[in-house]
């Protein structure tokens, strides 16, 4: 981007140029200069605001007398000298040299004739107050020579001077004082005409303070003296300026190289001249916010939602405070208030109300309702302030989704122009999206373009935005499937009690996407999914998603129980493979029971049995691993760390669902003889870590025996009570411990 994209503040010339209708009333003027009889002076007032056009209708008038030999135009710009002395110097010199330049002079130039006007200067400098060496000056000998050899010349060649003094109201107060009193004290200059343009106001108001009254109007009244033909700038209609700064939107929308859809062209509209309409009042106001977008829009394409870049980009140009109180306060304008909140944030609303008031307290009551919808527009949270409307939670996804300001994600990037260290670009997310798609089998690892861009630190925003990508209504998902289950040792597993946590959120997707293609591919894809995934845990736990759906009913374009069972054995060989020659309970004891219910489930539960017969008979501790895996831990709210309970009944259930408890049970009464004698009452773990390896196996007898009392109950029902007093007095015949009673 260079700054020739940029549109340039710089005042137009020519008829061409004007886009005003001005140049009409800029000939006018020109005409009634030129064709004016009367010798005598005459000072215009050219009025207008700054950045209004007042220095293009100068160069208008200019234009229009170009043709004309009977004006001489000079241009004179007091904002160039910073003294008074310097100030009629200039002034005199560029009259002198202008008219020697276009006149015919004998004998003494004027330019001779003004260096004896202007030496005494020296001596004056410092003489007084403001304005007193202009009057010195115009009161020296040498001065009515050079008034008379000016107006001899002129008028023998029939000829006027017109005098264009421009950015009078960029003048400190004491250089206007000093430029009005040289006006006034040469205005009787014959065949001369002077046009000032300047702000009304301003300079009235810096004359009041030199020539103030009881009155109190006396800066205009002074004016009235010297202005002699007071002219505003012809009026611009609102339309023609609005028109002119969407001309200006449109060029840095099409610098950017964004389209907007006609959706948001309207929005941004609507929003725009509801809220911003009023405060294009000058072309130079349409032109800085064209520049401002100009700016803004190309260097955050692709990363915010252009809309809301627009219309906060308009707050920070013509409502600043506005802009500042939104930009420092990023939790009372993201999100939104729960729906059952009742009075516990009313506070925060209070304070939202206070700091938007405070930043429009200067503005009237009308654009301040009008301000207030557009707020309740980028930041809908507002609505609960000013309303009673709440927004639900799924909500924030599509903010996100939509790249909305409101959005927690990517509000910093409307005020930073700039995505954090923290964040991830998604223009690089886009592209990344774009190769995975240009991805081609076999899908080679080393090609896969997620490899060198997904790294632990940024998974869980890049999987989110890549699900944003995804065209729900196609099904060529294989290549993104395949791209993310190739770098699941990547994607941490961090644990979360109120939310998925990166990996999970990942193998969702992977899920979402396998059970959103086409039915006929879905076992395959999911077969080449757990296939690619280069852990257990992300194996497990893609399997664990695929399952999701009621056994004998499952959802449309869910498996089918025939089709789990097949995915299961698919995965649960290759489990076994994996896991024979080691110790699962040891390496990964997390995945244990997840792993055994599969295997048990889906491949072959006598082979599993002696797997685990084998572990227990070679480590004493195996029991335990495998008992405390059906445990599950606990993550604490307050501080988030993680633990585990007793064994209670139902995890007890669940392990003998999937394994021979027997073998656990032989094992303990093989390697910890002592902790199953005497076990008249369920063992407490009286704290979470106190002799854990002792009271959870004596927790698993327990409920063994229970299991084994009630089995044989249900066995010898219509026997004698003979067993019934035996769980009575927690006994179990298998078990000799007579010598002990």
């Amino acid at each position: 981007m260079t700054t020739e994209n940029y549109s340039s503040d710089a005042p137009v010339s020519t008829k061409d140029e004007d886009i005003f209708s001005r140049w009409k009333f800029s000939e006018r003027v020109a005409q009634v200069i030129a064709t004016r009889r009367d010798p005598s002076s005459i000072v215009i007032g050219l009025y207008g605001k700054w950045g209004d056009g007042k220095t293009s209708v100068l160069n208008f008038i200019e234009q229009s007398l170009n043709a004309n030999n009977g004006v001489i135009c000079i241009k004179f710009n007091p904002w160039r000298f910073g003294t008074e002395d310097q100030l009629l110097m200039g002034f005199f010199n560029q009259i002198a040299e202008a008219l020697d330049d276009k006149l015919e002079t004998k004998g003494d130039t004027l330019k001779e004739i003004g260096k004896k006007v202007i030496s005494p200067l020296a001596s004056l400098a410092g003489i007084g107050g403001v304005g007193e060496i202009a009057t010195s000056f115009i009161s020296m000998p040498d001065i009515n020579a050079f008034k008379s050899r000016t107006e001899q010349l002129l008028e023998k060649s029939q000829k006027r001077v017109l005098i264009l003094i421009d950015d009078v109201d960029r003048l400190d107060k004491t250089e206007i004082h000093a430029l009005f009193r040289l006006v006034k004290l040469t205005a009787d200059f014959k065949y001369t005409s002077y046009i000032l343009a300047f702000d009304k106001d301003i300079v009235a108001s810096s004359l009041q303070d030199r020539y103030s009254t009881s009155q109190g109007n006396s800066g205009e009244a002074f004016l009235e003296k010297i202005i002699q033909v007071p002219l505003h700038l012809p009026y611009i209609d609102k339309q023609t300026l609005r028109n002119f700064c969407f001309q200006g939107v449109d060029t840095a929308l099409e610098l950017a190289n964004i389209q907007l859809t006609e959706e948001q062209a309207q929005d941004f509209a609507r929003n725009f001249v509801s809220a911003f309409d009023s405060c294009i009042t000058t072309p130079r106001k349409a032109k800085l916010y064209g520049n401002i977008l100009t700016f803004s829009l190309p260097i955050l394409k692709g990363e915010v939602n252009p809309v809301d870049l627009m219309l906060i980009e308009g707050v920070r140009a013509f409502y600043p405070r506005l802009y500042e109180s939104i930009r420092d306060n990023e939790k009372l304008f993201v999100g939104t208030f729960p729906t059952s909140s009742g009075s516990s944030y009313d506070a925060d609303k209070d304070l939202i109300k206070t700091l938007i008031d405070n930043a429009l307290s200067t503005t009237t009551s009308s654009n301040k309702e009008d301000l207030k919808e557009l707020l309740k527009n980028l930041f809908p949270k507002l609505q609960a302030v000013y309303g009673k409307m709440h927004y639900a939670g799924d909500s924030h996804k599509v903010w996100t989704d939509n790249q909305r300001i409101c959005s927690k994600n990517y509000f910093s990037r409307y005020f930073g122009y700039s995505v954090s260290p923290s964040d991830i670009s998604d223009v690089a997310v886009t592209q990344v999206f774009q190769n995975i798609n240009n991805w081609d089998e076999p899908y080679n690892h080393q090609a896969n373009p997620l490899k060198d861009f997904i790294t632990p630190k940024n998974a869980e925003k890049v999987i989110q935005k890549l699900r944003s990508q995804i065209d729900w209504n196609s099904d060529g998902y294989q290549p993104l499937i395949l791209s993310i289950a190739q770098v699941g040792d990547i994607i941490p597993d961090t644990r979360t009690f109120l939310s998925f946590n990166p990996l999970v959120q990942s193998v969702v997707l992977i899920a979402d996407m396998i059970l959103n293609i086409n039915k006929n591919e879905q076992i395959v894809t999911a077969k080449l999914a757990l296939d690619n995934a280069p852990t257990l845990k992300y194996q497990t736990e893609l399997f664990r998603w695929l399952y999701h759906s009621d056994n004998e009913n499952p959802k449309p374009n869910c498996f089918s129980l025939k089709e789990r069972n097949e995915l299961g054995n698919h995965l649960g060989k290759r489990i076994f493979s994996d896991i024979e020659t080691i110790d699962i309970t040891s390496e990964q004891p997390d995945l244990v029971s997840c792993i055994f219910w599969i295997l048990s489930e889906y491949v072959d539960k006598t082979r599993l049995n002696n797997y685990v017969e084998l572990l227990v008979n070679s480590d004493s501790q195996a029991a335990y691993r495998i008992i405390n895996a059906y445990i599950p831990t606990l993550t604490s709210l307050t501080n988030g760390t993680e633990s585990k309970e007793g064994l209670d009944e139902s995890n007890y259930r669940y392990l003998s669902n999937h394994l021979d408890t027997s073998i656990i049970f032989e094992a303990i009464k093989r390697d910890l003889p002592t902790l199953i004698i005497n076990l008249n009452e369920y063992p407490i773990l009286k704290s979470r870590d106190e002799d854990r390896e002792l009271i959870i196996p004596q927790q698993f007898v327990w409920w063994y025996r229970k299991e084994v009392i009630r089995n044989q109950y249900n066995n010898l029902k219509y026997q004698q009570f003979s067993v019934i007093s035996a769980s009575k007095n927690g006994n179990i015949p298998f078990i000799n411990n007579s010598n002990k009673q």
